[in-house]
């Protein structure tokens, strides 16, 4: 499951706030009502607050996660992924939002490893695995979705299983389907881990190793494990102006690759400049702020009918005129 940069909490709320919220944290422990500046005794002596006080992300339990789930709070936008060669939209990467009733959005930085930790991540995968497969279905079948898996996920029983149920829901073919893995969900059991894999595949959903060459072991998983692409992280993308060194690392990982017959998307593109390196050394998928922001579903539906007729008039050399606008 993908998590995004977080939002320091000090720039959601400003430091009154955050001291009444701890006041209330440290209150709740001793058993007793907080006290602020603008407090009063009620009839009963007990000390009643008259300022509303604002929640804190750092407050969420495994109950907010629980209600997120049942009461529709959370939400898929997908930001496209386009071809090297010709433009065209091959794929869209679903990634989940939170939009919470006091907090308001909430980064998945934040909340994905607490739903890890608290294994809400379970049930919430669930969702947004059946979510993309369903919302896909009813697209133009000119491209895949690609989804995000969290480590957990991928040490529970019978994984492949709930693909193949998540797909036959929703009606959408396997060959439209791609899961993305860290290498994360790999460094633990890494025999349940290979097992799932071959039964992704064996269902023909293709497997990605997302944030290829950000950790320690990426040559070694690659010589175990069948992936059918790699994803090479942002942090190489953007260094490729700072020196001879990022370009030769690219290339390298490019080698390796299509040494295993491996496809490579390059992510995280945000100029001009790093596209046409890209496609310089052979990468054969593009995605990032360049082409497009991640989109709401509706946005995406109509972007994928109009790049469906350009395709059908034989015009897939030039970017989508809509496939700048963010989602809402």
């Amino acid at each position: 499951m993908r998590s995004e940069p977080v939002v320091p909490q000090h720039s959601l709320y400003p430091a009154e706030d955050r001291q009444s919220t701890d006041r209330i944290a440290r209150s709740a422990v001793l058993g007793r009502a907080p006290q602020n500046p603008g407090s009063k005794p009620s009839t009963e002596g007990v000390v009643t607050d008259t300022r509303p006080v604002r929640p804190c992300t750092e407050d969420l339990q495994t109950a907010d996660l629980q209600a997120a789930l049942s009461q529709g709070e959370l939400s898929l936008v997908y930001q496209p992924i386009l071809s090297a060669a010709t433009g065209a939209i091959t794929g869209c990467e679903a990634l989940l939002r939170w939009n919470h009733p006091s907090l308001g959005p909430i980064s998945p930085a934040f909340f994905v490893p607490l739903a890890e930790r608290t294994g809400d991540i379970v049930p919430i995968g669930a969702w947004v695995l059946d979510t993309a497969c369903r919302q896909a279905a009813a697209w133009p079948a000119i491209c895949r979705v690609s989804v995000n898996v969290s480590p957990v996920q991928m040490q529970e029983p019978g994984f492949a299983t709930r693909v193949a149920a998540a797909l036959r829901a929703s009606g959408l073919a396997a060959g439209r389907l791609e899961l993305e893995l860290t290498e994360s969900v790999l460094m633990g059991d890494a025999a349940v881990a290979l097992d799932h894999i071959m039964g992704i595949r064996a269902l023909g959903v293709s497997v990605a190793l997302d944030d290829f060459g950000t950790g320690f072991s990426s040559l070694g998983y690659l010589q175990r494990f069948a992936f059918d692409r790699i994803k090479i992280d942002r942090s190489f993308i953007k260094a490729l102006g700072k020196g001879r060194e990022s370009r030769f690392l690219i290339t390298t990982m490019h080698d390796i690759a299509h040494h295993f017959g491996m496809a490579v998307t390059a992510e995280g593109i945000e100029t001009e400049d790093e596209a046409r390196t890209l496609r310089d050394i052979g990468s054969a998928e593009l995605q990032g702020f360049l082409f497009s922001q991640p989109l709401a579903n509706e946005a995406v539906v109509s972007l994928l009918r109009e790049e469906a007729h350009r395709q059908r008039r034989g015009n897939v050399g030039r970017q989508p005129r809509s496939s700048r606008h963010a989602a809402p």
